[in-house]
């Protein structure tokens, strides 16, 4: 199945840093700083890991203990050089400013979206069966976050927050209706908020939000290298073997053949937007 598919310098802390691959070898070590350190953010540092495992060449992967910037001030510090690459959703200006390598970090599951609310509201957004039916609710989304067009391009209203965590605090007090989450996220999620929280039945939307990983310009060798072990571990099948690891059990739990699927329009995905196949892990 085809689905349509800058700031002062500042210090970043990082945890103590862990060198793969063959620490014997007479190649420098490849360093790799990034600000995203989230539980959400798991599968694609699992397949970053992956890929610079593919290189046959030492690494390090430098990142925060605790994630301490959100994603506009982590994004600067990527533009600027002074950490070396982010996984986000694709936009015309990310694509500007930085290198995009064009091999989609989630594999379209990011855009397959589950509804977390308070147990109140639930029902009502379970009846939903069309965008003008979830117009009718406000949604939460961060204001950073390249999907935000989506929304305005489906005239569905959104309160934005900064924060990640003040979303659900916010979403908590009622001051919206729901929070969409993509399949990869919500699971881990709701298991934090489970007591005022819950996964909307019987609905889930859809739309094309490709992430990739955006290199910085100052490090255009880190995009060749990235590319070349992204494509190697899809060639032997084990990227695919680590997405089934982290998504599979969710897929099954989602029971996506029971919801209703609402389609909604991206306009804002550059031109030369691959589609992505699904085939292999979604459901018909």
């Amino acid at each position: 199945m085809l689905l349509p598919a800058l700031m002062a310098r500042a210090e970043v802390p990082v945890m103590a840093p862990s060198v793969s691959g063959d620490a014997g070898s007479n190649q420098d070590i490849l360093v790799v700083r990034l600000y995203q350190t989230q539980a959400r953010y798991s599968g694609g540092l699992a397949l970053l890991d992956l890929a610079l495992g593919k290189l046959n060449r030492p690494y390090r992967i430098i990142r925060p203990e605790t994630q301490v910037m959100n994603e506009a001030r982590g994004e600067r510090l990527v533009i600027q050089g002074q950490l070396d690459l982010q996984f986000m959703s694709t936009t015309p200006e990310r694509e500007r400013a930085m290198i995009p390598i064009r091999i989609p970090v989630y594999q379209g599951i990011l855009g397959l979206r589950l509804l977390l609310a308070k147990k109140a509201n639930a029902q009502a957004l379970s009846r939903i069966r069309s965008a003008e039916d979830l117009a009718r609710f406000t949604g939460g989304h961060g204001s950073d976050w390249g999907d935000l067009p989506v929304y305005a391009a489906n005239q569905l209203p959104v309160i934005t927050n900064p924060n990640y965590e003040g979303l659900f605090r916010q979403l908590i007090a009622a001051r919206f209706d729901y929070f969409h989450r993509g399949l990869n996220e919500i699971w881990d999620e709701h298991a934090r908020y489970q007591d005022q929280l819950v996964i909307v039945d019987d609905v889930m939307l859809f739309y094309p939000l490709p992430t990739y990983f955006f290199v910085s310009p100052f490090r255009p060798e880190l995009a060749v290298l990235l590319e070349t072990g992204l494509r190697r571990a899809y060639a032997d099948g084990s990227a695919q073997d680590l997405f089934q690891s982290l998504y599979g059990e969710r897929i099954a739990q989602a029971n996506l053949r029971s919801r209703h699927l609402i389609i909604l329009k991206n306009p804002d995905l550059p031109e030369r937007t691959p589609p992505i196949d699904t085939s292999w892990w979604l459901p018909e």
